[in-house]
């Protein structure tokens, strides 16, 4: 029996560490876990605001009459790794938890732990 010449070639395999060289082999890997990381974090985010990579906690000023408000309402929305997305957090929905007839004004609540856990939420204030 023989053997093609094509079986005989040694074809470079990526996935083995290259262990002549482990400097490289160590950047690598640090390449990849910052990636790994790097791809977490941004997978869960509130989208508005300034983004932190770490932690954000804000509140930003959508709408306002100047009109002292009585009552507030407040809708939510959640993201879990950015691969699940629950909630309504709607300028409605927030209306209506807070009973409120009379819109004074809007605020966005934004919320995010390393990219694990988002939270945007509608704050609605009124009479």
């Amino acid at each position: 029996m023989t053997t093609s010449s094509f079986s005989k070639t040694n074809f470079r395999k990526p996935w083995i560490r290259n262990l002549k060289n482990k400097t490289s082999g160590r950047l690598t890997q640090v390449f990849a876990l910052l990636s790994c990381f790097t791809v977490s974090v941004s997978c869960a985010s509130s989208g508005y605001g300034t983004q932190g990579l770490l932690y954000e906690n804000q509140r930003i000023s959508m709408m306002e009459t100047g009109v002292a408000a009585t009552k507030e309402g407040i809708a939510c929305a959640k993201s879990y790794l950015g691969l699940l997305a629950l909630g309504d957090a709607s300028v409605e929905i927030s209306q209506k938890n807070g009973n409120i007839k009379e819109i004074t004004s809007i605020e966005l609540e934004t919320y995010n732990f390393l990219g694990i856990y988002a939270k945007l939420c509608t704050v609605t204030k009124g009479n």
